[in-house]
């Protein structure tokens, strides 16, 4: 089973992206699910019909959900949240303060996430199509299953064991109640859902897809994704370059465009060589309900299968050892002499032959102090 997960920066427009692939996926034979877990849901606005929580058919062997954040959370640790609330509340009165207080920023995006691995499971889809939130969030929540998984572990058997032992003196010394030993169990079975979506999203079968525009701004923030994301071990199998303006409407007041817009595709080229760049033109007209998804995905598309694996190996990655950072990137086969390498602000400019490549530096402030290649690997050192 395949899961696409796309993201960007918000306003590229991949909630449409994403509506209009899994309508494709549809349309030739898969069994697809889209899902939304962006808090600021427009997923049910681009397919032009009311979603829920739950999976609503919206063409055949399309499904459909907008995630609710909220529902998550409280399914996710109901037994957790009920203690708090006991610690939190006093004369066993809630009040709005403490509820808010339970509502943990991020949690509920989260947990969101946890649905993936329940549709993963269920057998009933060939396809999972994910609409991410825009790239920052995404980034944060995609680390929380292992640093989570890293703290829970080392954090719970201690408290468990003290609450053992000290639990009812202490709960009468101090009037606070001591958890029951359960929601230690709650939260171990959490933990392990979390370590499962983590084992899901890192595995050969999801890919991550990054949706981006021309634009300068637009462009670097992608570029600096695609580096986070392969630093955490997550595959990008392939880029779209939406709302690229057509030659004929970059006359007149949009002609300054032209220049700016050239350069950006061609950074985007230059940044994502080894991958698919699918490049969408501005549309004269809103993208709106299944036609215009289905026109928008056979632009995108044409003969190719949105649910291939593009791309398998890591490109480049990051590792560590203190202060010094090195950047791997695989060049297999090639003639050390006819390498070339350069730093430019906060970008590597990487020749090869008449080829070149443009990667963002993974941190601000980075300096290239050395650089060497062996074994198809090019392995330069920031300090």
């Amino acid at each position: 089973m395949r899961i696409l997960l796309y993201t960007g920066k918000g306003g590229v427009g991949k909630t449409t992206v994403a509506a209009a692939t899994a309508l494709h996926l549809a349309d030739t034979g898969y069994r697809t699910l889209v899902l939304s877990t962006d808090p600021a849901h427009s997923l049910g606005d681009a397919l032009s019909q009311p979603l829920t929580n739950d999976p609503t058919e919206v063409a055949p062997g399309l499904r459909a959900a907008e995630i609710d954040t909220l529902a998550e959370n409280d399914l996710a640790w109901e037994r957790l949240r009920a203690y708090l609330a006991r610690v939190l509340t006093t004369n066993r009165v809630k009040d709005l303060a403490s509820e808010e207080m339970l509502t943990l920023p991020g949690l509920g995006e989260l947990f969101a996430l946890l649905r993936i691995l329940d549709h993963a499971r269920s057998g009933e889809y060939d396809v999972i199509v994910v609409d991410c939130a825009p790239t920052g969030e995404t980034l944060s929540l995609l680390k929380y299953p292992e640093r989570l998984g890293k703290l829970f572990a080392t954090a719970l058997p201690t408290k468990r064991a003290l609450v053992k032992v000290l639990g009812r003196p202490f709960e009468k010394l101090t009037k606070v109640p001591m958890p029951e030993d359960r929601l230690f169990d709650d939260v171990m079975g959490l933990l392990d859902r979390l370590t499962q979506l983590g084992d899901l999203l890192h595995s050969e079968d999801a890919t991550m897809r990054l949706v981006t525009t021309p634009e300068r701004i637009v462009v670097a923030e992608t570029r600096r994704a695609h580096t986070w994301l392969t630093m955490y071990g997550f595959v990008v199998d392939a880029v779209v370059c939406n709302r690229i303006y057509p030659d004929g409407a970059l006359g007149g007041y949009f002609a300054p465009w032209a220049a700016n817009q050239a350069a950006g595709v061609r950074i985007v080229e230059e940044s994502f060589a080894h991958l698919p760049i699918h490049k969408l033109p501005l549309q004269s007209h809103e993208i709106e309900g299944l036609t215009g998804l289905r026109a928008l995905a056979a632009a995108m598309y044409g003969d190719v299968d949105p649910a291939a694996v593009n791309y398998r190996d890591q490109v480049l990655k990051v590792t560590r050892d203190g202060d010094v950072m090195r950047l791997h990137i695989k060049l297999p086969e090639a003639d050390k002499a006819d390498l070339d390498l350069q730093q430019d602000g906060r970008d590597l400019l990487l020749a090869y032959r008449n080829e070149h490549r443009r990667i963002a530096l993974p941190e601000v402030g980075k300096e290239v102090v050395g650089a060497r290649y062996s074994d198809g690997e090019l392995v330069v050192t920031l300090g």
